[in-house]
């Protein structure tokens, strides 16, 4: 129930708010010319070659209450993070990279501003994501190159890749981005998110799955 919406709204519905915290998570939208579902499987993305390209799970929004997915690395080392929801952004605008945040990819942030919402309330991390291969983390309010936050070292920071599953607790009555890495929490990444957010991954030359979890017990997380 915490994970739940407070509110039903518009032509949103209890029930289908229900029906979608039914089913498995999955990538519904793909961004980028280098990136497909491994064997038709919405759940798992895979790039095809050295291009960085991104899944979002727009389906499934999050405005409040605590939420957690696990990514499992089935190879290389992708990023992982959340982004506001733009159910409008066109898939086709981006044929070749597309990368939510990092140094090069400042031409798309007017893009991701000129679809903000109500729902995306006062806060300024639109998107905050985990780098695989160093543990590191970055975040920007999409407004320029200096108001990226790129690499940044965190208390419990670790690295990961082939064969780790990563957990992702997002806690929006907090405000945290809390970590785990194969059942062991390493930390609170971020803190200050507000607002709405869904999950997404950025892969080059890596796969990996998306599903539904629980946050371990805290007796397994020391």
């Amino acid at each position: 129930m915490g994970s739940l919406p407070r509110y039903a709204t518009g032509a949103t519905s209890w029930l289908s708010i229900l029906n979608r915290y039914e089913h498995q998570l999955q990538f519904d939208v793909l961004f980028g010319r280098s990136i497909e579902y491994r064997n038709g499987d919405k759940a798992t993305v895979q790039g095809t070659a050295i291009s960085c390209s991104t899944a979002l799970s727009s389906g499934y929004v999050m405005s409040s209450g605590s939420h957690y997915a696990e990514f499992e690395i089935i190879a290389g080392a992708p990023y992982i993070g959340v982004v506001r929801p733009m159910p409008v952004l066109d898939a086709g605008l981006f044929d070749s990279d597309c990368f939510f945040v990092g140094d090069g990819y400042e031409s798309f942030y007017p893009r991701f501003l000129a679809l903000r919402s109500g729902e995306w309330g006062d806060g300024n991390v639109h998107t905050c994501e985990y780098g695989c291969c160093l543990g590191r983390m970055s975040w920007t309010d999409w407004e320029d190159e200096d108001s990226e936050h790129l690499n940044l070292y965190w208390e419990g920071m670790e690295s990961c890749g082939t064969g780790d599953a990563i957990g992702m607790l997002l806690n929006l009555d907090e405000g945290t981005l809390t970590i785990y890495k194969n059942n062991r929490r390493l930390g609170v990444m971020k803190d200050g998110l507000s607002g709405s957010y869904c999950w997404y991954a950025t892969v080059e030359h890596a796969t990996v799955t998306i599903r539904r979890g629980t946050p371990p017990n805290i007796d397994n997380t020391m």
